[in-house]
């Protein structure tokens, strides 16, 4: 998950002027699939932690110490967590294995492993370090946004439970991670044994691109990470994220079938026991999966534009009553839409779409037409109780349109409208994702957008940040008006690496050139001689350049250029 990108001050109380609605359906998810936190032992010598974080950390028992798998989001909330499973099975941790990289699974790695101590094996996918870091790199700052509305930042328990698959994520210990980097790494399999018990580790690709399950032979026991919990899975996420690759996701669930486990211990919702109750949890998700994809294929191919794909889109008779696909984490509809623009791109044949006029231009006209700003607004406030989904759309026609024509003085009814429809339109939801989002927006109408503060990184993570991220993101920071018409060259000399880099501003745009200069570039106006860990430092706000420079960490040929060269970009 985002929470990396979500460190959050203490946010101020949820002033509530409207009626939040009920979240029954969602609650008896939250006391099923969820539950209060507690330790379970599904099956001899393996103990799973439910109920205290987002995820599941799943300690197996060996005569050898103990392993774990995933480690929570947080120092913070893995400090309980590792109380509890240390009473119920007490021992060292001797390996540590990671299902994938979203920071609520790898985010509590140093309060379980010392990270100077160098003894504990941290297992991962091969994948693992580029998707953990690219996944929280050059799309950071609006991800962090989206993730706050998605997890309900400000939205109340009463409202929002739990997260559908596991509690309810804390914002504010996501500030500083404990995440470890991986020591031993691994494609397609992977086996070892630890004190008599076997373990087997599969690459499985499915909610990420560097997810693996694990395979506990000798107990019948399988630990699918996140390619399966209780819910709808979220083939489609509202944060934002990769393209998550749907028919690698069914192959990895026959893989599993094939084994034939007596237990399924997921990181998310409570574990399934029984041969026959497993093969139809797995059976049924990944039929689930294929029925939606084939249903876009199918549409696509017969020529249906998108919209008329994602209203067709459901689940047969045989499968729309299982609780494992429940729509309560993953929507169907989102799922749709991801699969059609992963596989056919944005464009679905409709001719409108190829050159549509300007929304503003759309809205301005569509306002007038329909009487005026007053008459669209008037209608709009007497279907947001009814017909939230219809006043939102005429509500976006007046946001859309220039403001001297829809919005003169009437701002505070506007946004009161608009959060009047997005609380009726939640109180329908059972979503936690789009619930949250729905309740954070009314939120962000009554108190205005806070500021995201920036994240602090530990010193694990921060020594193995790459330094191509670093300046990727870079290239993205650049203020276009601040480097209209430049031409200049920063060069960088890493000595402890031997890299090189050649930072060329031109014309607006920064390239970037490893080893030797591309043709064309200009003479450097500066070369910056440092390390990469000071490089890292520095970039991550973790130590002052004045601070660098006055120690002769980092070295500048001529300070002013350099600084003249680092004040075009947002800082």
């Amino acid at each position: 998950m985002l929470l990396l990108l979500l460190a959050c001050s203490d946010p101020p109380p949820l002033a509530v002027t409207r009626a939040l609605p009920d979240a029954a359906r969602l609650t008896e998810q939250c006391e099923d699939a969820v539950g209060p936190a507690r330790v379970e032992e599904p099956v001899p010598g393996v103990f799973v932690a439910i109920g205290y974080d987002l995820a599941n950390p799943i300690l197996v028992a060996t005569d050898a110490g103990n392993v774990l798998i995933d480690t929570g989001m947080s120092p913070t909330r893995a400090a309980p967590i590792r109380e509890a499973l240390s009473a119920a099975a007490p021992g060292p941790i001797v390996a540590v294995i990671y299902t994938h990289s979203h920071i609520d699974h790898v985010g509590g790695a140093s309060a379980w492993v010392d990270p100077d101590a160098g003894d504990v094996d941290i297992w991962a996918t091969a994948a693992f370090t580029e998707h953990f870091f690219k996944q929280y790199g050059v799309f950071r700052p609006i991800e962090a946004i989206r993730g706050a509305r998605q997890f309900g930042w400000h939205v109340p328990e009463s409202a929002l439970p739990c997260a559908a698959i596991g509690r309810r994520i804390d914002l504010d210990a996501a500030v500083r991670t404990g995440f470890l980097v991986p020591t031993r790494t691994f494609e397609g399999r992977a086996d070892f044994t630890v004190g008599g018990v076997r373990f087997e580790l599969h690459e499985a690709h499915g909610e990420t691109h560097d997810e693996l399950f694990v395979w506990l032979p000798d107990k019948g026991a399988l630990l699918p990470g996140d390619n399966w919990y209780r819910a709808f899975p979220n083939l489609y996420t509202v944060r934002g994220t990769r393209p998550r690759p749907v028919d690698d996701w069914i192959d990895s669930l026959d893989a599993m079938r094939r084994l034939e486990p007596t237990a399924l211990i997921p990181s998310h919702t409570a574990p399934v026991l029984g041969r026959a109750e497993v093969a139809e949890a797995l059976t049924t998700y990944r039929d689930g999966i294929q029925w939606v994809r084939d249903q876009v294929v199918r549409g696509a191919n017969e020529g249906a534009d998108l919209e008329s794909i994602v209203a067709g889109a459901g689940l047969p008779p045989s499968l729309a009553g299982s609780p494992y696909l429940d729509e309560l984490y993953g929507q169907i509809d989102w799922s749709a839409r991801a699969i059609y623009g992963n596989q056919l791109g944005w464009f679905d044949g409709r001719d409108e779409a190829l050159y549509p006029l300007p929304r503003p231009e759309l809205a301005a006209r569509s306002v007038a037409m329909m009487g005026g700003a007053e008459a669209v607004l008037a209608e709009a406030e007497a279907a947001t109780g009814d017909d939230p989904r219809w006043a939102l759309h005429l509500l976006a026609l007046l946001v859309d349109a220039p403001e001297s024509d829809a919005l003169a003085g009437a701002t505070a009814r506007l946004d009161a409208a608009r959060a009047d429809a997005l609380t009726a339109l939640a109180g329908g939801v059972h979503n936690t994702n789009g619930r949250a989002w729905l309740m954070e927006r009314v939120y962000e109408l009554e108190h205005g957008q806070e500021t995201l503060p920036e994240p602090v990184p530990g010193e694990a993570l921060l020594a193995a940040l790459p330094l191509s991220l670093i300046f990727e993101v870079l290239q993205t920071r650049l203020l276009p008006a601040e480097a209209a018409g430049v031409h200049e060259t920063l060069a960088f000399v890493f000595e402890d690496t031997g890299e090189r880099a050649f930072l060329t501003i031109r014309s607006g745009v920064l390239e970037l050139a490893w080893g030797t200069p591309l043709p064309g570039t200009p003479e450097p106006v500066c070369v910056v001689t440092t390390t990469a860990e000071v490089w890292r430092a520095v970039a991550m706000k973790q130590r002052a350049p004045a601070t660098a420079i006055a120690s002769g960490d980092l070295q500048a040929s001529d300070l002013a250029a350099f600084g003249g060269f680092m004040g075009r970009f947002q800082q």
